[in-house]
């Protein structure tokens, strides 16, 4: 698309297009792309005399005098300047910035924009975004400025001239959406909206930028959505009857009674892989709500027709957890086998559980009917052809997928249209409400009293925290220093282990298996047992620096606890005074047990555009789409519905079909 290349752009040497590859840029068209996570707005130009304390304000003017001095005692030069323009003057000061002496001495025009502040009687701009001269083309300042992710020593001058030399150029992309299309969703020009996205002119031009780049993105998936579930339909999957009396036989072995809402997903489930056309369902379920005995249903179904099933679960530690749990339930109704990195199991039972590597691993299947996948939605159609080739029969296998995290009904059928929707709203009976509190600093010692009530009647605990290795200036304690003060603190003379995601598989595996035993009392991990990991004796959750975490997150920790007739807590401990938006988040879970009200709630919390938990979630990956604005959503729906109605195969409209492979290549749809 483009000629340039990264390195032809101004500000960009060798050391910052290493950091921008960090950050997953290696071409124009993907600094195009790394579009600001906010902006500043400093569009507003002054005159010095008109200035007033708490404005923010650009200032155009001449640098008078400028001087730099050390602070005594501390590791500080400050430089003092005295800027004026024909109405005023005012003083202008940064920290450690020696190098403006040389660029704007005396005589200097600037365009400088920050905070007027008041220091003593005197009104001041401390630390100002700089630019020389009075150019129309200000980047820095005079403007709705663009704030960009950073990694490094990559700083927002460099990416903004950058990107600004970028959006100058004639190379911003050919437009590929309909020209009708663009007139009937009055969407801006694709080359006028990457200008504005940005470089906003206005609050007005930015957002209808942000729409046309966000409609991009939903057209796409809708397109590539459809285009998915036709797909599916040019196969055939193999016909698994409904076997009622031997579903009745393994659901009377199962140790506990089926919700209303587990045996309606069931019958959901095992109807649709009575047909000749593949399966492609979404079980969606909130935390303790039954999923795994839901897929056992499923297998038990697929092994008496003698097909086999695959679970794919993205973690070692959840693979064992599922083969673990199979093994269980299932008994004699059928074999289950593990297969994963650790465990190359060669007997490929009636049942293999194992993570995606078996993907990789070039097994072949005897009689595959079945694919479970847990907590990844986009395993499609590539994947199952995939999967095919290794099987004797001329079929593809019907798909389940799984998934912990709450979406809100109407949401996950938009969001995900090329799955029929099963959802288990229903907790199994004898599971009680989690207390869950919100421990403030310097108020531990009650929570720590019933932590040790809890392990001394016998019960177990999970301490978790964010970090492995510590980080001043995250302000968080690591799992291995947090360890150390609860092992020599509250938790003295209680067994205790720690788990993190860098230990070896062996040592993991022996420590969850230690505390799967009974044998350790506390487990004091990172996030490693978010998902999945079952201990009905566990009843107290610890969340150290809980701030740190997303409420979906949250909600799946404390879904680690409760999962027996046993009550259980959940103590939310930030790691420091906490701003009133992020308390209100933490109150919400404290009120809240329903992951599906959850969800509504953290939208209303945090807003359009910071969707909880998305990247450990199962929503798909966006740039700039906000999930939940569902009017948008709808009309991306109804276009790509309509083109495609128009041009089945695309061939009127190459551009689009180009747009749309790329698409399903990049968030990994086939």
């Amino acid at each position: 698309m483009m000629s340039l290349r990264l390195q032809d752009l101004p500000g960009l040497g060798a050391t910052s297009i290493l950091e921008l590859k960090s950050l997953g840029i290696t071409t124009p068209k993907e600094l195009l792309y790394h579009l600001p996570f906010r902006y500043e707005d400093f569009s507003d130009i002054r005159a010095i005399a008109t200035l007033q304390e708490g404005q923010r304000v650009t200032i155009h003017g001449q640098v008078d005098k400028i001087v730099s001095r050390r602070i005594p005692g501390r590791r500080l030069t400050l430089i003092e300047a005295i800027v004026s323009d024909n109405s005023g003057s005012i003083k202008v000061t940064w920290f450690n910035q020696e190098f403006l002496l040389r660029t704007i001495p005396s005589g200097t025009q600037v365009a400088l924009a920050g905070d007027v502040k008041r220091v003593g009687r005197r009104l001041t701009l401390t630390h100002p975004k700089l630019e020389r001269g009075l150019t129309p083309e200000a980047k820095h300042t005079g403007r709705i400025v663009p704030l960009y992710p950073l990694t490094g020593s990559l700083t927002q001058n460099r990416l903004r001239t950058a990107i600004a030399s970028l959006v100058r150029s004639d190379q911003t992309g050919y437009e590929w959406m309909p020209q009708d299309l663009m007139e009937r969703e009055q969407l801006m020009e694709l080359s006028n909206a990457l200008r504005e996205v940005h470089f906003p002119s206005g609050a007005e031009s930015l957002a209808l930028a942000r729409t046309r780049l966000q409609f991009d993105e939903l057209f796409l998936y809708e397109l590539a959505q459809f285009l998915s579930r036709r797909e599916l339909k040019q196969f055939c999957a193999p016909k698994i009857p409904v076997n009622k009396n031997a579903l009745k036989k393994f659901v009377e072995s199962l140790p506990f009674t089926l919700t209303n809402a587990q045996r309606k997903a069931s019958w959901e489930i095992v109807q649709d892989m009575a047909n000749g056309e593949p399966m492609n369902r979404l079980l969606e379920g909130d935390v303790g709500s039954g999923k795994t005995a839901v897929a056992a249903i499923a297998a038990v179904s697929a092994a008496v027709a003698g097909l086999q099933t695959v679970l794919l679960a993205p973690t070692e530690l959840l693979a064992e957890q599922h083969f673990r749990t199979l093994s269980t339930l299932i008994g004699k109704n059928a074999s289950v086998s593990l297969c994963t990195r650790s465990h190359k199991s060669t007997d490929f039972a009636q049942i293999i559980v194992g993570t995606h590597a078996l993907l990789q691993q070039g097994i072949v299947f005897d009689h595959l009917g079945l694919v479970i996948v847990d907590e990844q939605h986009r395993f499609g159609v590539a994947q199952r052809q995939a999967l095919q080739h290794r099987n004797p029969h001329p079929t593809i296998p019907h798909l389940l997928s799984m998934t912990a995290t709450p979406i809100p009904r109407t949401l996950a059928l938009t969001l995900y249209g090329d799955l029929d929707l099963s959802v288990l709203d229903e907790m199994p009976k004898g599971r009680r409400p989690i207390a869950t509190r919100i421990v403030s600093r310097g108020e531990e010692a009650k929570a720590h009293e019933t932590l040790r009530r809890e392990l001394q009647a016998g019960h177990q605990a999970f301490i978790v925290c964010p970090l492995i290795d510590p980080s001043d200036a995250l302000g968080v304690r690591s799992v291995t220093e947090l360890a150390q003060e609860f092992i020599k603190g509250p938790l003295k003379g209680f067994t205790c282990e720690v788990l993190h995601g860098r230990l070896k598989t062996e040592e993991r595996e022996a420590k969850m298996a230690a505390f799967l035993a009974g044998e350790t009392q506390v487990l004091i991990a990172t996030t490693v047992i978010e998902v999945g990991v079952d201990v009905p004796n566990a009843t107290v959750m610890w969340v150290e620096g809980a701030e740190r975490f997303g409420l979906a997150q949250l909600h799946q920790l404390r879904g680690r606890v409760g999962r027996s007739d046993k009550a259980s807590f959940c103590f939310l401990h930030p790691s420091h005074f906490v701003v009133e938006k992020t308390w209100q988040r933490l109150k919400a879970l404290v009120d809240c047990q329903n992951g599906f009200e959850l969800a509504q709630k953290d939208l209303q919390l945090r807003g359009p555009g910071e969707v909880y938990g998305t990247s450990q979630s199962g929503y798909p990956e966006f740039k700039i789409t906000d999930l939940f604005n569902a009017p948008l959503i709808a009309r991306a729906r109804e276009a790509a519905k309509g083109l495609l109605q128009r041009d089945a195969d695309l061939i009127a409209h190459p551009l689009v079909k180009e747009q749309v492979a790329k698409f399903i290549r990049s968030i990994h749809f086939e």
